[in-house]
C-alpha cells in the first residue's frame, strides 16, 4: 500500500526481459523491483496486452482548476467575503452549485482561511492624495528631523 508506483518504462522493461527468456526472479533483481510487481505486470500484460495503467477510479471532480482559481481570486480581491458570499459567487458567475464546505476546502488548498474580517472604513481618494502629498513633502527629511517627531496615534492597525 505504501509502495511507489512503477513507471511505464520499467513495465516495458519487464515485458522485454520476459520476452528474452529471463525468469521473474532475475528480472526483479536486475530492475530492482519486487517479484510481485514483475508477476503482476506480466499477468496484466497477458490479459490486456498493454502496460498502460487504467485511468483513476472514483467520482470525477465537479470543478475544474480554473474554477477553483476563480474562487481563490475572488477571496483575495475582497477579504471581507464570507463562505456564503463565495457560494453565491460560484452560483452566479461560474454556474456551479457547491456547498460551503467545498468552498472552505478549496480555500485550504490554496493555504487560505475563510473568516469574516472586520469592516473598516476605506480611504477616500482625497485622503490618499493628501497622504501622498505629505510623504513627498517629508521625503528629504533626515534622521535628526524625524527624531523630533512624536507619533501619538494609538490606533491598532
Amino acid at each position: 500500500m505504501g509502495k511507489k508506483a512503477v513507471s511505464i518504462d520499467t513495465k516495458k522493461g519487464i515485458i522485454l526481459l520476459r520476452d528474452t527468456g529471463m525468469c521473474q526472479h532475475e528480472i526483479s533483481r536486475k530492475l530492482n523491483v519486487s517479484r510481485m510487481c514483475v508477476r503482476q505486470t506480466i499477468r496484466k500484460f497477458n490479459e490486456l496486452h498493454t502496460t498502460a495503467t487504467k485511468p483513476g477510479v472514483g467520482r470525477p471532480f465537479k470543478m475544474t482548476r480554473r474554477q477553483k482559481r476563480a474562487i481563490k481570486l475572488q477571496q483575495l480581491r475582497d477579504d471581507t467575503l464570507s463562505l456564503n458570499d463565495l457560494v453565491r459567487y460560484a452560483q452566479a458567475s461560474l454556474n456551479l452549485y457547491i456547498s460551503r464546505q467545498t468552498v472552505s476546502r478549496i480555500l485550504r488548498e490554496f493555504d487560505l482561511v475563510s473568516y469574516v474580517s472586520p469592516r473598516k472604513p476605506q480611504i477616500t481618494h482625497e485622503q490618499r492624495r493628501c497622504r501622498i502629498f505629505w510623504c513627498y513633502k517629508h521625503l528629504s527629511w533626515t534622521g535628526t528631523d524625524w527624531s523630533n517627531v512624536i507619533f501619538s496615534d494609538e490606533a491598532n492597525f
